[in-house]
């Protein structure tokens, strides 16, 4: 009766055992967010993702314990301005690294809380389309190009 019980509990959480290694797949290196003057209501956050991975990994969204909102966005040429547009999704092929850096795909952390300051440290979610969510921390920086920015970050699971 004993073995019955082991083997209904393995059966039961081996399932969640194998999604939480999936979930280890994504990696986060240089993440950070932009300082900016008083009286922004906005900002951005970027970040290199890495999916180490064997399936594509799909994020359908972001949130930060400082914004009231967060979208991925990417700059794009439009009649010969550049132009931010709103994406509703973001793939990372496996063993792909897809970064988010000024100019190009980022996130924009909206109606902020307070002003961040260099040196603080920001929570960034994103959510997946399995459902899941993947937290890290960002620092606060002038720009990304400062020494030690290729520290590497394991994501939380909420």
């Amino acid at each position: 009766m004993i073995r019955v019980w082991i083997a209904a509990l393995l059966a039961a959480f081996l399932p969640l055992a194998a999604a939480a290694e999936q979930n280890t797949t994504l990696e986060f290196e240089n993440v950070w967010v932009r300082a900016l003057p008083p009286l922004q209501p906005n900002t951005a956050g970027y970040l290199t993702l890495v999916n180490r991975g064997k399936d594509a990994i799909a994020i359908v969204g972001a949130s930060s314990n400082v914004a009231e909102k967060v979208e991925l966005h990417t700059t794009r040429k439009v009649d010969g301005l550049m132009r931010m547009e709103q994406l509703q999704a973001l793939a990372v092929a496996p063993g792909e690294r897809v970064e988010l850096a000024p100019g190009g795909t980022h996130l924009m952390l909206l109606g902020l809380a307070y002003r961040p300051v260099p040196g603080d440290e920001i929570r960034l979610c994103l959510q997946l389309v399995s459902g899941d969510e993947v937290c890290t921390v960002a620092e606060v920086r002038m720009s990304g190009d400062l020494p030690g920015t290729t520290d590497h970050h394991h994501h939380t699971t909420e």
